[in-house]
């Protein structure tokens, strides 16, 4: 079974991994190099922190958009990748 898991590289080869990962025996493993990191950007939250505001009463209160315009946006945006 393939499995990604998010992880960061410093310039010394040291590679810390992001989440826990359970393995039931040694695996093998393929390491890609993505873009540098932006040290500005905000830090990621993680799943808790999404659920928990999947689950604010600001969501839930949250007026639905206009699926008139939705709709036009992922049609334009279809079109964009033909």
């Amino acid at each position: 079974m393939l499995q990604a898991i998010e992880a960061e590289i410093s310039p010394d080869g040291q590679v810390t991994l992001l989440e826990p990962v359970h393995l039931a025996q040694r695996s093998r493993a393929v390491v890609t190099i993505l873009a540098p990191i932006d040290e500005t950007a905000p830090k990621r939250g993680s799943a808790a922190a999404l659920l928990s505001v999947l689950d604010s009463p600001e969501l839930a209160s949250a007026k639905p958009g206009d699926p008139d315009r939705m709709e036009r946006e992922i049609t334009a945006n279809r079109a964009w990748g033909a």
